[in-house]
């Protein structure tokens, strides 16, 4: 039996791939989980007045825009260290809820209570000892992009007691979203000089001269150290996880988020 052969020119074989591929082409379309009902808050108490404010939201699904999706008509309260619960009340921002008369007391605990829709969360958080911010100033280090100035905090950190520290630090009056907490792990009982990097090493991010630098200095409890921790390190992905997961909570019934007793102090200084 004979065997014909077919010769192929290039042109001819450029349309049968083309056929091939346009042919078997087939529209995928990716089904994504949905977050579910889920709640979101964020609580706090200070030793400040107006420090006293609950933000509760739900989770979007993937494909929603980015607004804040505040939630109206729960009953939230913070129980004093008297044992007395503080209603706190929702304002005009749908979703956040303050008692501006609440002040909280260093070494006290107290419970967060948030009922919803038939649920109810609650959370318990001690404020602890405030320690004293001492100086902060810019000081310049030259890294892989040049010189760069940086933000430095020193504080005096107390050797009887375990400590946890957040920074969170405001250029020009808008805040840098970088997450800085710390313990005194290595630091116990000693003069403290703490640096706060950048969310982003960019050329926006620099400190420039007559910038308005303000710190807040925040002493937490472990638990909320916890958190903003996985946040970073866990939520952010940047130890290493496949994929972001959601932080270590000290809400029990089943929503996201903390309730965080503090205490919080200020700084500022001018670039020169």
């Amino acid at each position: 039996m004979m065997h014909k052969k077919y010769k192929l020119y290039p042109a001819f074989l450029l349309i049968v791939l083309l056929g091939l591929f346009t042919g078997c082409e087939d529209v995928i379309t990716l089904k994504l989980d949905e977050p579910g009902d889920q709640y979101v808050i964020e609580a706090q108490i200070t030793d400040q007045l107006k420090g006293a404010e609950v933000v509760l939201s739900k989770v979007k699904n993937f494909n929603s825009d980015n607004s804040f999706n505040g939630q109206s008509g729960a009953l939230v309260s913070i129980e004093d260290e008297q044992g007395i619960p503080r209603v706190l009340t929702e304002t005009n921002v749908k979703g956040v809820y303050r008692n501006d008369l609440l002040k909280g007391t260093p070494s006290k605990a107290y419970k967060l209570k948030v009922q919803i829709a038939g649920k109810t969360f609650t959370a318990t958080s001690i404020m602890p000892q405030k320690v004293v911010m001492q100086s902060v100033f810019a000081f310049e280090l030259s890294l892989f992009d040049g010189p760069r100035l940086f933000t430095h905090v020193t504080y005096l950190d107390p050797e009887d007691q375990d400590n946890y520290y957040r920074f969170l630090e405001y250029v020009n009056g808008v805040y840098t979203k970088n997450i800085t907490v710390t313990n005194d792990e290595f630091t116990n009982g000693k003069l403290v000089r703490q640096m706060l990097w950048p969310k982003e090493f960019t050329e926006e991010t620099k400190l420039k001269k007559g910038d308005v630098v303000k710190v807040e200095f925040l002493n937490i409890d472990k638990n909320i150290f916890k958190y903003w921790r996985s946040v970073k390190d866990g939520a952010l992905g940047s130890s290493g996880n496949a994929s972001p997961v959601n932080p270590v909570s000290n809400i029990s019934g089943g929503a996201i988020g903390y309730f965080s007793a503090h205490t919080t102090q200020s700084k500022e200084y001018t670039v020169k």
